[in-house]
């Protein structure tokens, strides 16, 4: 009996979660459980977007390049493609919208921002979906886009806010109360 009960209480702590074959469905069904504990606001000079060096993340296979992205607030985007230096360009818009490309007006797109903490930045191009090929950018800081590959860096995002929605004090409460009736009877 003790083992059932035990492995009831683990449970929520075992969740496996699915394989997806895209980097893109596995955002799609992840993002709606951890938008809330992000970042909300792109203008704010102290935004985790202006602090950090963040990895550019891909589902491409047999991709191994490594593309670090330094957002300056100059509207310069410093690339590092495996230590080959490159830049593109971005304005800020609004709170939540950005335009990134080669120059503001040039091979640009909108993107609005989905998530941004201090390890994980997502970004979804603005418009249709049916006409979009590549719908997120996705971005995790240089300590995990550099050692984990794309649904790897999103199980580690998922498990980073999986602790935040679990309710702690009843688990506690009913924990003291099986180790308390087990020591009574005991």
């Amino acid at each position: 009996m003790e083992d059932r009960l035990l492995d009831k209480i683990a449970q929520p702590f075992n969740l496996n979660l699915p394989e997806h074959e895209t980097m893109e469905q596995a955002i799609d069904e992840f993002l709606p459980a951890v938008r809330g504990f992000g970042f909300k606001d792109l203008t704010d000079e102290n935004a985790p977007l202006y602090k950090v060096d963040w990895v550019s993340m891909t589902d491409k296979p047999g991709a191994t390049e490594v593309n670090l992205h330094t957002f300056l607030p100059s509207g310069e985007i410093r690339i590092a493609r495996d230590g080959s230096m490159d830049g593109m360009s971005f304005n800020v818009l609004t709170s939540n919208r950005i335009i990134i490309g080669q120059s503001v007006h040039r091979d640009a797109f909108l993107y609005e921002l989905q998530f941004m903490d201090e390890d994980f930045l997502i970004f979804k191009r603005h418009g249709n979906e049916a006409n979009i090929k590549k719908k997120y950018l996705f971005y995790c800081r240089e300590a995990i886009g550099t050692r984990l590959v794309w649904n790897e860096a999103l199980e580690k995002m998922v498990d980073k806010y999986r602790n935040n929605q679990f309710p702690w004090i009843p688990v506690l409460v009913v924990l003291a109360i099986v180790v308390g009736v087990m020591l009574y009877f005991r």
